[in-house]
Parts: structure tokens; C-alpha cells; sequence
């Protein structure tokens, strides 16, 4: 059910958690759970209701945390990582991605500029496509499968992917 490992970010003093595919594997109910137990925010911009088409309650677009006067604005989502999730484990919720999440991220990128956030970082738990371990070489037509890198174009300062496993060499196509 997750409590131990929440109770241990706790411990930890986590600023945030940004929501990926395993936090639903014992479903919604469990997320909202370990939410009411975490002291730091679980971040999920995109994880939507089926019955409202509004954000769920239990994850929050971004917070700002102020480092020595730096304020620092991080933005979660997750991607499309419902082949890693029971379809039982879903059935109350989606995930806006593709066009629909990087329209999201921008426009919340744009308020927390607006807000006087210095520096944003977008926390994204997607994983692209990868059989071995060896590096990928990637070029930017692949990249753009699953990450827009428009939110590069002063949206989004630093990206931590998670759940990819691997990692990559950007080349030229």
C-alpha cells in the first residue's frame, strides 16, 4: 500500500513527488491514501477524473520552493504509462498527454513565471521505448514522441525523466 515508503520520504523532508505508473498498481484509492500521510505534495498536472474531467485532488500542477532566494517551480506529470498499469487501476482516471500536456505545462510554466519563479523544473515520469541497456543514439524527430521539446524554448529550465531505465546520446538526423 505504499505507507513505509511514504512515511519514509516524510522522514526524509521530500519537497515533492511526482506520481508515476507503480503508485496506482494497488489503485486510485491507496494514491489518495498516501497523499493524506505524505508532509510534501504529489505532483501530477496531467492525472484527470473520468467522472469531473478535472485534476484529481491528490496531485497538484507544481509547487515553488525558495532555495537562498532562488524560487525554484517544479512542475509533475506523468506520461503515457498505462502499459505498465492494470486497466482495473485506471478506470476512474487518465492521463492528458502528447499535445494536450505539453499545452498544460506551458501554461503552468507561464503562471509561475508570472509569479516570479527564477527557475522551473519539469519532473516527468515517461519512459521511452527500449529493449537492451547500451546507449540509444536518439534523434530529435524520436525525442519528440514523448517529450515536446518546445518546453525547451523558455518553458522548462531542467527535465528529470523518470522510468526510462536507460539512457540516451542525442545525434544529429
Amino acid at each position: 500500500n505504499g505507507f513505509l515508503i511514504t512515511e519514509w520520504m516524510n522522514g526524509m523532508d521530500f519537497t515533492a513527488m511526482t506520481v508515476g505508473g507503480h503508485e496506482f498498481d494497488w489503485g486510485e484509492e491507496w494514491v489518495r491514501k498516501n497523499d493524506e500521510l505524505a508532509d510534501f505534495p504529489f505532483l501530477g498536472i496531467n492525472v484527470y477524473s473520468r467522472d469531473t474531467d478535472e485534476r484529481v485532488d491528490y496531485c497538484q500542477s507544481s509547487v515553488v520552493v525558495d532555495k537562498d532566494g532562488v524560487q525554484i517551480g517544479i512542475i509533475g506529470a506523468i506520461g503515457n504509462c498505462y502499459y505498465s498499469i492494470s486497466a482495473e487501476q485506471t478506470k476512474d482516471i487518465y492521463f492528458k498527454t502528447g499535445a494536450e500536456l505539453t499545452a498544460l505545462v506551458k501554461a503552468e510554466s507561464e503562471k509561475l513565471r508570472s509569479e516570479g519563479v527564477d527557475f522551473i523544473i519539469y519532473s516527468i515520469h515517461d519512459g521511452f521505448d527500449q529493449t537492451d541497456d547500451s546507449p540509444i543514439p536518439v534523434g530529435a524527430q524520436a525525442l519528440k514522441s514523448y517529450y515536446d521539446t518546445s518546453l525547451s524554448d523558455g518553458f522548462v529550465d531542467l527535465v528529470f525523466e523518470a522510468d526510462s531505465h536507460y539512457w540516451y546520446t542525442l545525434v544529429d538526423e
